[in-house]
């Protein structure tokens, strides 16, 4: 028959022998029960015939059709519907007739036995019996279609009680079935079903269930449901259960705990949140944890890691989503350009070419007192608890008590520009316009060491304690021995001058106005990898984990693998950055990132999606600057001015915290 469909109620046994898995004998039950039946209702019927079961339907499921006699087509639903109507109208009428006091299931069970008498042994039925056969179904479909149209009337209000219904249904026949005794055969039975190997039991379960009904089928899924159902966590010893907990991300953690109460001690226990906090990178829940002890708040019931992570995931939305918070603005000096800028604790520390620094308090956006010494204007500072370095063209470097305000120090010896310096603990190393750099006691304001070997000017440094790392407009890059005054490496490759250098330790990393920013190994002098991709001037980097993320006069972002040399990342797109980028600030969730067009943009660190905009100045493409911007967790800091007074010089302070109400 190829694709041709089969309508169940008016097709031979010819054609439906033809039919996949449906031999000549399945083939004769069919139209015997369906003869028995008047008609079927839905292609599911067929699951009534002894034989058929579910798989034979669903291969055959493209070819099958059940139409009405008027030829319309009838829903799965309410065939069903109408057939469990038939079935419990014939036992309802076989009883009152005080016929039998059979259950449903075993006049279904009659109906296909006789249907599979006449199919096996049709032609030992004789005219007589033809012809009486043919007057009863003539009679039974006449009480069928008055049992339909009966049950037509009381559609709707048996629809209404549906589900009330089928529930104590459910029940009743629950019940019902305690009560029916055995059938005889059954221990028998059992006892033959145990001899068979596991293959021949599941052979066997899948027949028994092809065979049961709607009702049948229900009835065993009650009964096996709640076998799947334990609470194996609550059966575990408690550290195996915490075992098996540690393995659920953080929301799901959450989702667990609302499972019982058990669940829910355990899903709040500390070591565990603990583990979760160190996965997360959260260092700050003691410090949190103290304010708010300080402020009388109770946290005796709340573990403190969890209690810290859930922070910490409060703040990352306040980041991402949550509509922003007016930002604090802090003016000062005047209009002149913020050429540096310090972000420690609280406190906040602009340098400016007026030739000032300014200490201010980031939560209430006052300046605390105004650095004055300097007779030329500031370009590099650093901060490190109440000490404050700062370095100037004026040739000196002064050091600050930030909570006095007193210069501590003033440290003379270059003979130019101080461009660039790195604190570490103590110690100070500076790099001048003069080609050398120097190395300063913060404590003694003595001048231990000068480094000399570049031939242009000095323009980032990096100190770890035991080596200086220098970048110069000579286009080199230089490793040094502070202690022995040596230069260890002379790092060439560049072909043009050196902006901006990070450096862990292990790696040093420089970006150049070529174009390209080099990965050195800092115990061989060797560069590992060239990282192209950037257009023009890489004026800013930071490092972290092997992690680099640069900043460039093309106006794009990368997001560098400094360990296979690849680009993850690249932020740009319709919301990149229109002009050069100017600052960035990154951790392991986000990428703050500033520019000449006025914007401060928020990156998705590792999809590398642009989240939002977190200053749009109004000024921005007419001349508007954010120039430097700093972050913590909790706020951002943002330099910024204008190079034809189309913008006052300001900070912005936004703050992404978490408040108790």
């Amino acid at each position: 028959m190829g694709d041709r469909v089969v309508d169940i109620n008016v097709a031979t046994v010819e054609e439906l022998e033809t039919l996949v898995g449906v031999g000549r004998a399945k083939a004769e039950a069919i139209v015997a029960t369906r003869s028995s039946m008047v008609e079927f209702r839905s292609v599911d019927d067929l699951l009534l015939v002894p034989g058929i079961g579910r798989s034979l339907i669903e291969q055959n499921r493209g070819l099958l059709v059940c139409s009405t006699p008027g030829g319309a087509p009838v829903t799965r639903h309410s065939a069903s519907r109408r057939s469990l109507r038939r079935m419990s109208h014939d036992v309802r009428q076989k009883g009152d007739n005080g016929k039998s006091e059979e259950t449903s299931q075993e006049v279904t069970g009659n109906l296909t036995n006789c249907a599979s008498i006449q199919a096996v042994k049709p032609s030992r039925v004789s005219s007589r019996d033809h012809s009486s056969t043919v007057e009863q179904s003539s009679e039974t479909r006449c009480r069928s279609e008055a049992r339909v149209k009966d049950v037509a009337k009381n559609d709707s209000s048996e629809d209404r009680n549906k589900e009330e219904t089928r529930k104590k249904g459910d029940v009743d026949s629950r019940r019902q079935a305690r009560k029916v005794s055995p059938p005889a055969g059954l221990k028998s039975w059992l006892a033959k079903y145990q001899t068979w190997s596991p293959a021949q039991k599941l052979h066997a379960l899948d027949s028994l269930i092809d065979v049961c009904d709607l009702n049948q089928v229900r009835h065993i899924h009650e009964i096996i449901l709640p076998q799947f159902q334990r609470d194996f966590i609550s059966l575990l010893p408690k550290e195996l259960a915490l075992y098996v907990l540690s393995f659920l991300p953080p929301k799901d953690l959450l989702r667990a705990a609302q499972t019982c109460k058990y669940w829910n001690i355990l899903a709040a226990d500390n070591l565990l949140w603990r583990e979760k906090c160190r996965e997360a990178g959260i260092e700050d829940h003691v410090v949190f944890m103290d304010r708010r002890r300080k402020k009388g708040t109770s946290v005796s019931h709340v573990s403190p890691f969890k209690a810290a992570f859930m922070r910490q995931h409060r703040i990352e939305t306040n980041w991402r989503v949550a509509k922003l918070r007016s930002p604090r603005v802090l003016k000062g000096h005047d209009d002149h350009v913020i050429t540096c800028l310090q972000f420690c604790g609280n406190i906040i520390v602009s340098g400016s070419d007026d030739n000032t620094l300014k200490v201010w308090n980031a939560t209430s956006g006052k300046c605390m007192r105004t650095l004055t010494g300097h007779t030329g204007g500031v370009w590099s500072s650093q901060m490190s608890g109440n000490r404050i370095v700062s370095g100037s063209t004026d040739r000196t470097l002064r050091v600050w008590n930030a909570e006095t305000g007193e210069c501590i120090h003033t440290l003379y010896g270059h003979t130019s520009t101080v461009r660039c310096l790195h604190l570490h603990a103590n110690k100070v190393v500076s790099g001048s316009r003069d080609a050398t750099l120097r190395v300063w006691d913060v404590v003694t304001g003595a001048c231990e060491h000068v480094l000399v070997g570049h031939v242009a000017a000095v323009r980032c440094v990096q100190y770890n304690g035991r080596l200086v790392v220098s970048g110069a407009y000579d286009y080199m890059v230089k490793v040094w021995n502070p202690d022995r005054e040596e230069c260890l490496y002379t790092l060439q490759g560049h072909t043009n001058r050196v902006y901006s250098l990070q450096f862990d330790g292990l790696h040093v990393v420089s970006g150049s106005l070529d174009t390209s920013i080099r990965v050195w190994d800092v115990e061989t002098g060797q560069c590992r990898h060239t990282l192209m991709g950037h257009q023009s001037l890489t004026s800013g980097m930071e490092l972290k984990n092997n992690i680099l993320i640069s900043g460039n006069a093309d106006s794009t972002v990368k997001v560098w693998d400094i360990v296979t040399g690849q680009c993850l990342q690249t932020l740009s797109g319709p919301n990149k950055h229109r002009s050069a980028v100017t600052c960035l600030q990154f951790n392991n969730k986000f990428v703050v990132t500033s520019s000449d067009d006025g914007t401060v943009k928020l990156w998705d660190v590792r999809t590398g999606d642009f989240l939002r905009n977190l200053v749009a100045l109004e000024s921005g493409g007419s001349g508007g600057v954010v120039w430097r911007i700093r972050a913590s967790d909790t706020k951002l800091v943002c330099a910024v001015g204008s190079r034809n007074g189309t913008e006052e010089t300001k900070l912005l302070v936004l703050d992404f915290d978490v408040y108790d109400k």
